[in-house]
This record gives structure tokens, sequence and C-alpha cells, in this order.
């Protein structure tokens, strides 16, 4: 008989304890994460723009939910647009049972609390269990463990997304330990569960929806692949667990994309009808840029320019924010002074090359101290040698124009990359890595407190030694530098808006906030180095030291963190999304209409969805490029509103609201007492669906220039971009169109021609997905006055209807369900293969 391996009591109560203490860190950091974000979710939330834009929604959902369908067609912003396909929302996709089992747990975890910055709680909770599972992987200690994850989520930048709306970035970002680890799992032997799990992590990192973070995400593994790869290269070591590994990521990217096929189909036939695949007319038709300056020049595929993409840039002189977080203003911080009368006011005091921010990049300076010494311990490990790489790509890309050498090989070379903005958002990369780095600069102080070699005990004294030194610089610099500072302050364009005087004032007060921020931060550098030395040199006891250590790390990145916490005083449930005099009067008309909603409406134009108003206005990254065409050419609103009388009264406006006086000399028709919103009405407005008499074939340049000058009758005259190859007749007052039924994917109208009559419907022309029956055969549509929908009606009675059918949504199901049951197929014969593994005589033996 064979020797089996066995384990002692001893060991094996070991091994529970173990187990247990890993409970207990994991409930420590999802007490953290609840309790920093106490106030938001058991007060009022968080209200940032993007917040409200995409809460507007929630009622369109909700009915689509009640109604067993699934959502579209968003017939509330920019007079219709599709809403699956642009990303813009998402309805309950059953056949995706993976992942919908993720973001149901995410989902139910935000309606026990009844607040939905829960939900995007339960995602940072995941992220840093993912990250103390990871370092277990890599065989630290529990504490360095917990260190790290601590670290790791409570990375100001990184925490900063949860408050300022960007909701979808934690939830790619939670994934990365977890696809490291099973990635380090595979590689050191195959295992079905951790391939199943990979699969799982990485498709939830691209159902997050967040392309540019899962790029990120693939640059990691990519990264960590190749460190791997070519150290068993030069080391002559066996290279398969890598390939391996590389192969497992590479069949999980195909899965995970089948298993959202639904989602990419549709994208890909939206891509070329939307502002992020396709350029301006402007550009195509031979404008000149500069006619445009200021706003983006996208190239055919809809590749930002290279000015747009490289607006939020970092730049070397941040690096600074690393060390003091704000030594660039931070972002946002109260003021209280002669300025407000010692009232306390949120003001911007960011003052870098950027145009604002909201936070620093901060990791924390005790961590970014562990982390470099970290590298010094293990800079012959593969992993942390892989993470200084991390780091220094993550740093380089994000200077984007700054210092553009990676940056412009990435934007000039890579496919798609000049999609992407805000080049700034690579250091997500650093930020997981840092706090990583760190947990083996503490396992290295660990490993020295059971040294005897006096000269290696010494790094401890070092440590310490950087400390004092960034303290003392701290307040040498301070002392010396500050009228340069304030100087470099008020020079800034940040500050060019204010008066000299409060400009003065406003650039000390950043000095001050400087300053105060440098020596509380040295300070707590200072004690972190001085329990370092003490531990390493056994002069601590290690549950001391553990004590010690995670206090300091929680003041030291708690501080700095809550700077840029903002809770509204009321819900936006009770406050923007509230129905006020202004909802109330527009909601008593009962008639089919829109709105053009001039920057006026509080909250964003986004918010009107939110009561069903269907507006022209609107907020999303990825509108209609015929519809943003419009905008930019003939709306006579500098590309964002519709100024254009012609337009509101062909596009069915019949409300205009304004803060301001629209025509001077005519009073408005209401006025809102709760928002100071001017509601004009629109004598002239047409109906959604009318008859025309006559349609002229012109290109789209000369529509646009017609539209623009408003020298036609859209009642007798349109122009199609296609002839016509029946007659045209004109319609007499017996032809009419009446809506019998309006859903968002579905139109049905009776109508009635005098002959052969063309119908003008101001519904936004999407060919690929919006089809048309005429008496339930199909019929065509025609793009009519550049970006809407005609149809010829025979003459007689009929049914007309428009039904949105996305072929490639439908195929995408298909595709989407076969993928979810391969991997629920390799999911229970891997939990099959664990349940065998622990019924064999050699578990048995293992337990016993």
């Amino acid at each position: 008989m064979s020797k089996q391996k066995t384990t002692t009591p001893q060991s094996s109560a070991q091994g529970i304890a173990e187990q247990r203490m890993g409970w207990i860190y994991g409930a420590i950091l999802a007490l953290a994460v609840m309790v920093f974000l106490g106030k938001a979710i058991f007060g009022n939330g968080f209200g940032s723009s993007d917040n409200i834009a995409s809460n507007s929604f929630r009622p369109y959902l909700q009915e689509a939910a009640k109604n067993g369908e699934f959502p579209q067609w968003m017939p509330y912003i920019f007079s219709g647009m599709p809403s699956y396909a642009a990303l813009l929302t998402t309805g309950e996709r059953t056949w995706d049972f993976v992942s919908g089992i993720v973001f149901t747990v995410a989902e139910y975890f935000g309606k026990i609390f009844g607040s939905d910055v829960a939900r995007i709680a339960f995602w940072y909770i995941l992220y840093a269990v993912g990250m103390y599972l990871l370092m277990r992987t890599k065989k630290h200690e529990q504490f360095t463990s917990f260190f790290t994850a601590f670290a790791a989520v409570f990375s100001t930048w990184v925490i900063t997304w949860v408050m300022i709306g960007h909701n979808t970035k934690p939830v790619a970002f939670s994934m990365i330990p977890y696809v490291l680890m099973c990635l380090e799992k595979v590689r050191e032997k195959w295992s079905l569960l951790y391939a199943v799990l990979m699969v799982v992590a990485v498709h939830v990192m691209i159902e997050s929806t967040h392309l540019q973070m899962a790029f990120y995400g693939i640059c990691t593994f990519g990264l960590y692949l190749l460190f791997e790869l070519i150290t068993r290269v030069i080391t002559k070591q066996e290279p398969m667990g890598v390939v391996r590994a590389a192969a497992v990521l590479a069949v999980a990217g195909g899965l995970s994309y089948s298993m959202a096929s639904d989602r990419f189909m549709s994208t890909q036939e939206y891509l070329p009808y939307s502002t992020r695949g396709s350029a301006p007319i402007s550009q195509l038709s031979g404008k000149s840029p500069e006619a445009k300056k200021g706003q983006n020049v996208q190239d055919v595929n809809g590749g930002n320019d290279y000015d747009y993409a490289t607006g939020w840039s970092f730049s070397p002189e941040e690096v600074s924010t690393f060390f003091v977080a704000n030594f660039y203003g931070f972002g946002k911080l109260e003021y209280k002074g002669p300025l407000t009368g010692n009232k306390a006011t949120v003001i911007g005091s960011y003052y870098g090359n950027m145009a604002f921010t909201d936070a620093a990049n901060y990791m924390g300076m005790g961590v970014l101290l562990l982390a470099i010494f970290g590298v010094w311990f293990y800079r012959r490990d593969v992993f942390v040698q892989f993470l200084v790489a991390l780091s220094l790509f993550s740093l380089f890309l994000s200077f984007g124009k700054n210092l553009s050498f990676l940056y412009d090989f990435f934007f000039y070379h890579v496919p798609g990359f000049n999609k992407f903005r805000a080049p700034s958002m690579a250091l997500a990369m650093m930020q997981f890595a840092v706090p990583v780095l760190a947990a083996y600069g503490l396992s290295g102080f660990i490993q020295l407190r059971n040294s005897n070699n006096a000269k290696e005990k010494k790094v401890a004294l070092y440590f310490v030694g950087a400390a004092a030194l960034y303290l003392v610089f701290g307040l040498f610099y301070t002392t010396v530098m500050g009228s340069g500072f304030t100087e470099a302050v008020a020079a800034s364009d940040n500050f060019k808006q204010y008066q000299e005087g409060v400009r003065t004032e406003l650039a000390e007060w950043v000095f001050q906030q400087m300053r105060s921020d440098w020596m509380v931060t040295g300070v707590l550098t200072v004690l972190t180095g001085v329990l370092v030395w003490m531990f390493t040199n056994k002069k601590l006891g290690t549950m001391v030291f553990y004590g010690g250590m995670a206090l300091l790390l929680v003041l030291d990145l708690w501080r700095v963190d809550f700077r840029a916490m903002e809770i509204p005083k009321q819900k936006i449930e009770k406050d923007i999304f509230a129905k006020n005099d202004l909802i109330d009067f527009l909601k008593q008309d009962n008639s089919i209409y829109r709105v053009s909603d001039l920057q006026a409406i509080p909250g964003g134009a986004n918010v009107a969805a939110y009561h069903k108003i269907e507006n022209t206005s609107g907020y999303h990254s990825a509108k209609m490029r015929v519809y943003q065409d419009l905008l930019d050419e003939a709306g006579n609103g500098g590309g964002q509103v519709i100024m254009n009388p012609l337009l509101w009264n062909m596009m069915n406006v019949k409300y205009i609201l304004s803060r301001e006086e629209l025509y001077k000399g005519v009073p408005p028709q209401f006025t809102s007492q709760a928002t100071g919103v001017k509601v004009y009405q629109n004598p002239t407005v047409l109906p959604r669906a009318f008859f025309v008499n006559h349609a002229v074939v012109a290109n789209k340049t000369e529509i646009l220039a017609h539209l623009k000058n408003g020298d036609f009758n859209p009642v007798d005259t349109c122009f199609v971009e296609e002839a016509i190859p029946a007659t045209i007749e004109p319609a007499d007052s017996t032809a009419t169109a009446t809506f019998v039924e309006r859903k968002n994917e579905h139109l049905k109208l009776d109508v009635t021609a005098s002959g052969n009559n063309l119908l003008f419907l101001s519904e936004v022309y999407y060919p690929v997905s919006w089809k048309v029956k005429i008496d339930g055969q199909d019929a065509k549509m025609y793009k009519t006055n550049f970006a809407f929908r005609s149809v010829v009606i025979p003459k007689g009675k009929h049914t007309l209807e428009f039904t949105y059918v996305s072929e490639g949504f439908q195929t995408g199901k298909t595709l989407s369900l076969g993928a979810n049951l391969l991997v629920l197929a390799g999911a229970l014969g891997a939990a099959f293969m664990e349940w065998k593994k622990r019924k064999s005589p050699a578990a048995s033996t293992e337990a016993a």
C-alpha cells in the first residue's frame, strides 16, 4: 500500500483556526466599507451628476420589467436612441444566468439597505475579499493579506469612484484579483474549478460595460503572463504552466464574450450609427476642423482626436500627490474664511494641468514606503517584478500628452484605443499594484524579526530614516518655498477665474491645506516607521504591531478619503427627482409632445426621463451620430441644445424650457416657483406624425443647410437622400394619422391616405433595427429631413406599425444561452470532481 499524506491534529486545528480568522478578516473588511460609506448608505446617497443621469432611467426600467419587456429603445432623451445597444441601460438578461447570479446578489445587497450606494459597496467588498485571497494565494500571512486588502479598497481615487457616480468602474476593477488568483492556480496546476472561476470573473468584468477599465485588466493579465514566460525562458524552466494559463485566459475571454454576445452584437450593430463609431459630417464634408475649435475632431471610425482624448492626462509633477495628497489642491476642499464670511463652502482647490479633478491619486504614504521596501526585499521575485513593471506601465500611460512616448504608441497603433479618454484613469493599475507590493514590504519585515543578523535588521532603521526625512523635508519645503507655491497656485489656469484679491487668499489657503496635510502625513509615517523598527527588533509584540499598523493605515487613508465625500441634504428622489410644479404643469398635458430643455432642468437633461417626459436633449457619451450632426449643424445651440424654431416645429416640440427670457416682450406660459424654469409654449408645433406634400432629393449637407436656415415649410416639403420610386400626391383634408399604440419598441398608427401620400414621422431614423409594416406587409422607410423617417402610404385606410427588432440581439441571446450552459456544465463537472476528491481515501486520511 502506498504511503498516504497525513495531517496531525495540531495542524488540522491550526487550519481551522486560520479559516476562522479568514472569515473574521473578511467581515472586518466588509464592515469597514459599510462604515466608511455609512453616511451615504443610511443617509441621502451621493448626488453626483453621473448618479443623477443614470438613476433618471429607473422608472423606464421598472416599467419594462413590469410589462415583461426587454428595453432596447429609449424615447426620453435625444428624441429617441438605442438604450441597450448604446450601453445606456440593461434589462433582465435571464439567458445570461452566470453573471445574472452575481449581479442579482449585488442588487439584493443594495435592496437590503435600501440604497444604491450599498449595491456599489458590494463590489468594493468583493474587491477587498479578492485582494485578501490573492495575497493568501501568494503565501502571505493573514494580517498582511488584510492590510493589503484594506489599503487597496481605500486607495483614495479607487474609493472616490462611488462618490462621483463612476459606478461601473468598481465592478470591473473588483475582478482583477480573482482573475490573477485563478491564473496563478492554473499556472501551477491544471484545475477545472479555477478555470471556470476565471471565466466567471472575466465575464463579470466584461459585463460591467466599462470597456476602458476592462482594457486595463487585459493589460494587467498580459503583463503577468509575459513576465512569467520570460522568466522561464531565461532560467530554462518548463514554460507549459504559463502557456496553459494563457490558453485558459484566452478561452475565458472567448466564452465571456459569447456569454455577453447579445450585448456586444447589439453594440456592433449600433457602432456605425453612433458618435463612437463614425466621424462628424463636418469632417467628412471637408470642413476645416478650425471651424469647430474646441470640439472633438473624430476619425472616420469615431475615434477621438488627440487633444480630446488626452484632456485628462496626469502629469509628472502631480506624482507629488502620491506623497502629499493636497500638493496640487486635492480636488475639492471645504473652505471657511473671510471670502465666505466664515461659512463652510466646498470649492475647487485643484490647480494642476487638468480642467478639474475630484480627488488626489493618494495611496497612503506608509503603504507607498512599504511598497518600496517590498520591491527591495523581493527584487528577485517574478511577481514583484511584474508589479513594478505594471506600476511603471500604468504611470507612463497615465501621463498621456504630458510625457507621451508610451501613450502615443497605444493611441496610434492599438485599434480602438483612441476611443478611450482620460489617460489618468490608467493609474488604476498602479493603485492595484502598490498595496500588493506593500504586502511584500510587510512580509519582509516580519521575516527580519526572526533573523539573528543585526546587519540585516538595519533595514528597519532605514525605513525610520526615510519616514523622518520625509517629515523634515516637508518642514523645510513649507518654510522656505511657501511663496513660490502660492504664486504657482495663483498663476494656474484653474484660479484665473478669480479676481486678484480672491486668488491671493485662495492660493494662501491651498498652501496652508497642503502644509497641514504634509505634517500630519509625516507624523503618521514616522509612527509607522517606529512601529516597524520596534517590531523588527522584538521590542513590540506581534498583536500590538498589527493593531498599531492597522490603526495608522485607517488614519492615513480615511482622513484623506473623506475629503471627497459630499452627501446631499436630501436624497435625489426627494430633491432632484421630486415631482414639482414644473413637472405637474408638463404632465397635465396628455397629448404627444416633446420638450426642448435649454439646460434649464435642475440636475440635467436626463431628469425629464424620470418623469417620462420626452426631451430633445439628454446626457450620454455615445449618442446617435445623425442626431449629433443635426445638433451641431442645424440646432443653432452650439451642439448641445436646439434653438432652431423650424426644428422645434418639425420635432413635435410643444414646450421650450429656459432659465432666461427666450423672446423679449413675450412672457412665458408658466414659470416654476420651485425651480425658476420658464416654460414657453410653441404655437406652431407640428404633430408627431403628419403628411407632407412633396419630397425633394438632396445630399446631407444641403439638407442640413435647409434645416439650419429654416427656408422651407416642413408640411409642404421634405428632403430625402434617395429618390422615392412612387409618385407622391399631396394629402387632402381627409388624410389622417392617429397613434393607437405607443411603446418603447413598438408604434402603431391608424392612417387614412387620400392618395399616394408621404407620412413624416418625427422619430429618429435607425434603419438597422426599426422595421415598418403596412397592414402586416413589409414597407420601405426613408431617411427624411436628415435624421427622421417617412413612409409612403397608399390610398385608403391602413394600419402602420414600426417595430424595433435587433437581429444581433436575437442571435446573441441564443449564443449567450449556449455559452452559459457550457460554463454551467463545466461548473457542475468541477463541483463533481471536488466532491469525488474529498470522498477519496487520500482525502479521508488527510482529514483524520
